[in-house]
Parts: structure tokens; C-alpha cells; sequence
């Protein structure tokens, strides 16, 4: 039985990380590959803004259209556009090329909203944040293999590590297609009201339902909005550090490699394991909270350090951070959603992300052009400081359905 509950969740980490390592090799290539097509760094942030495009308008669409007809269609027809996507790039030879190519990969990676509900699906309360710390943890070991991977194979060629990228991503979908079982029959039934509007929407109904959703839920909209905050920051901080480090240091694409395999490297260790036993000694709140604080003192840190020391503590406390946040943001969010559209809510977090994944580039490129690259990482520590002050208000008020049960229990006993 255990072990039925298990193979889900490796399969989804799986997938998660097949996208995040496709996204992982062009992130410190993708600012000098720009540049040699003539591009400014608003250019830089365009390539980037066209995969989080997609993500935002897609994301919530996948999520709820896996809410409906099940995670595992949606996931498998997701991969396969992924797989184009990364041909595609493969044949970029221009800027237009190539923003078109990151869209479609954008669209390819829409799924993680559905990935996400999976283990939503499997995994009882307690267990939650453990088993979305294992998607993060596969998010951040694609930040780790992605980099890696694309510093070993760009000799061989521009185009060889996003051809590799598009069979690994071909074979994901096959393995899924093979293995991973439906888990949408283990969430609960849609009430009548609920399947009525299901009933009655329409093609361009689907794309505002997750909306409409989340505005009568105040405690899941704050959540959302710190995802964008924090996103934004750190995407921003992703799009803007290859131009700081070549403007401090005279970095090229090889040490900014090896610097975001060392922030893939933290991210994994804390969502591969360290988050299950942070949440357990506090709990999902706490965590998360110190990881926001945490992520804005990182990214304040690096904004003014000027000696390879100061850069490596200041990157390996975002990371820590960003760590702590991604997978306690998303239990937090799976607690305050009706279980009956987790894949929709979730799916409208990280289409929401995927608006923080347009701002933070296009922000940290302007911003870099009329000052200096150092301004759009303090002003993303600044960003994660509001953050903490829209979340703090609401952390006593998340309850996990244990505790609303336990609570309901001893009403229901105090009322006798």
C-alpha cells in the first residue's frame, strides 16, 4: 500500500524535474546567447518573459482542466509539448525563433499546478509538505543537472543540449503514460452547485473559473500574492546575475554555471529533506515565514558584495530561503483550497508565478540598463520584505484539514 502511495510522487518529481532542467540550461547561457543575437538586456528578459507567458495563462487552465478529466492526461500531453518546445529551440537561429520556442516550452511546463495536486491527492496532511518538498527538491536538482549539463554539451554544439533535453523529455512522457496511475479518483466529489458551474462553463470560461475561485477565498489570495512577490524576486535575481557577476567580477557563462549549480545544489538539500523535518519541529507557517526573511536578507547582501565570500554566503541564504518557501507555500496552499479543486487553485499559484516569472526579468533588465545590476537584487530583497508583511496577518488563521477536523470534533464535544 505504501509503496502504491510512493510511486506517484516519484513520478511526478520526475517530470518536475525533466521541465526544470530544460528551463536550468538556458539560465546561464541564456544572457550571453542574447547578447551575440544583438539583444540589449530588456532583450535577455524578453526570452525569459515569453516561457513565463505561457506558464501564466496556461498553468491554471492545466490545473483545472486535471481537475475534470484527471492528472494524468493532462501531464502526458504537457510533456509531449515540451518535447516540441525543446526542438524548437534546438532550431532557433533567430530572436523571434527563439521566443517562440521558450513559449511553446512555457505551455510544455504548465503542468506543475497538476504535479502538484497529485501529491495533494497521495499524502495525507503531514506528510504534505514533505511530498511537495520532494517536487521542490526535483526542481532544484534540475537547477543543478540543467546548468551542468548545458556547460558540458554547449562545446559540442548550440543545439546538442536542447535536442538532449527534448529525447529525456519524450521519454518522461512515455514513462508516465506507462506508469503513473490516476490520482484524481482519491479527491473528494464536486457538490451539486460546484457541478453545475462545471457543466454550464465554456472554452473561455475555463481560463477565469480558478479567478472567480480564489476571490471568495481572501486566506488563499494573500498566498498567492507572496508567491508573486517572492517569485519576481527571484526570478529577477536568476535573469540579472550572469551581467552582475561578468560587471563585478568579469564572469563568463562557466563560472555562472557553477555558481547556479551550487544554488540548485542548497535548494535540493533543503526540499530533498531538510523541510520534512524543519515543518515537523515548527510547522508549514513558521518555515515558510523564515524563509521569506531569510530570501530578502540574501538577496539585500549580494546586491553589495563585492568579494567572492560575500557573494557565496548571500547566494547560499537565498537559497536556503527560496529553499524553505516554494514547497511550504504550495502545503499552505493545498490546506486552504477545497480539496475538490486543488489542481485548479494550485495551477492559478503557479500561473501567478508565471506573471512573477514576466515581471522579475523585464524589471531587473530595465532597471539594470539605466542603473547598475546591484539595484534589481535589493530591490527584490525590498519585494520579499512586503511579502512577509502581507503573509504575517494570516498564519494563525491556516489550519491543515487534520486540525480543522480535530477542531470540528471538539466542538462538536463541547456543544453535547
Amino acid at each position: 500500500m505504501q509503496q502504491k502511495k510512493r510511486s506517484p510522487l516519484i513520478l511526478m518529481a520526475l517530470t518536475i524535474l525533466i521541465d526544470f532542467t530544460g528551463f536550468g540550461l538556458i539560465i546561464p547561457l541564456l544572457p550571453f546567447w542574447a547578447q551575440h543575437l544583438g539583444a540589449n538586456p530588456i532583450g535577455v528578459g524578453a526570452i525569459v518573459t515569453a516561457y513565463a507567458l505561457a506558464q501564466f495563462i496556461f498553468t491554471p487552465v492545466l490545473g483545472g482542466l486535471s481537475d475534470r478529466y484527471g492528472r494524468r492526461p493532462v501531464i502526458i500531453i504537457s510533456l509531449l509539448i515540451e518535447t516540441l518546445s525543446f526542438g524548437l529551440t534546438a532550431l532557433s537561429g533567430s530572436l523571434p525563433m527563439l521566443l517562440l520556442a521558450r513559449f511553446v516550452g512555457g505551455l510544455g511546463a504548465s503542468n506543475i499546478g497538476s504535479a502538484q495536486a497529485v501529491v495533494a491527492d497521495v499524502t495525507p496532511a503531514k506528510e504534505r509538505a514533505k511530498g511537495m518538498g520532494l517536487i521542490g527538491a526535483a526542481i532544484g536538482m534540475g537547477f543543478v543537472i540543467g546548468p551542468a549539463m548545458g556547460g558540458i554539451l554547449s562545446p559540442l554544439g548550440p543545439a546538442v543540449p536542447f535536442w538532449t533535453a527534448a529525447g529525456i523529455a519524450l521519454l518522461n512522457a512515455l514513462l508516465v503514460f506507462f506508469f503513473l496511475p490516476e490520482t484524481r479518483t482519491q479527491k473528494l466529489p464536486l457538490t451539486a452547485e460546484e457541478a453545475g458551474e462545471t457543466h454550464s462553463m465554456n472554452r473561455l470560461n475555463v481560463l477565469w473559473t480558478g479567478w472567480q475561485r480564489a476571490i471568495q477565498l481572501p486566506i488563499v489570495l494573500r498566498l498567492i500574492l507572496v508567491n508573486l512577490l517572492f517569485t519576481i524576486a527571484f526570478t529577477a535575481m536568476e535573469t540579472i546575475f550572469p551581467l552582475f557577476s561578468q560587471q563585478k567580477f568579469g564572469w563568463g557563462s562557466t563560472q555562472n554555471a557553477y555558481l547556479f549549480t551550487y544554488v540548485g545544489f542548497v535548494v535540493v538539500l533543503m526540499q530533498g529533506g531538510l523541510v520534512g523535518r524543519l515543518v515537523k519541529r515548527w510547522n508549514e507557517q513558521k518555515v515558510m515565514f523564515g524563509g521569506l526573511l531569510l530570501l530578502a536578507v540574501g538577496l539585500i547582501m549580494l546586491a553589495f558584495s563585492n568579494y567572492l565570500a560575500l557573494v557565496l554566503i548571500s547566494v547560499g541564504l537565498l537559497s536556503i530561503g527560496d529553499g524553505a518557501i516554494s514547497p511550504t507555500i504550495s502545503t499552505l496552499l493545498s490546506f486552504a483550497s477545497p480539496a475538490e479543486t486543488q489542481g485548479e487553485l494550485l495551477g492559478l499559484a503557479q500561473g501567478v508565478a508565471g506573471l512573477g516569472r514576466i515581471i522579475g526579468p523585464l524589471i531587473a533588465g530595465g532597471v539594470d540598463t539605466y542603473s547598475s545590476a546591484g539595484i534589481p537584487l535589493l530591490i527584490g530583497g525590498l519585494l520579499v520584505l512586503l511579502a512577509t508583511l502581507v503573509v504575517f496577518p494570516i498564519l494563525s488563521r491556516i489550519q491543515s484539514p487534520h486540525d480543522r477536523k480535530g477542531s470540528t470534533i471538539l466542538e462538536a464535544g463541547r456543544s453535547q
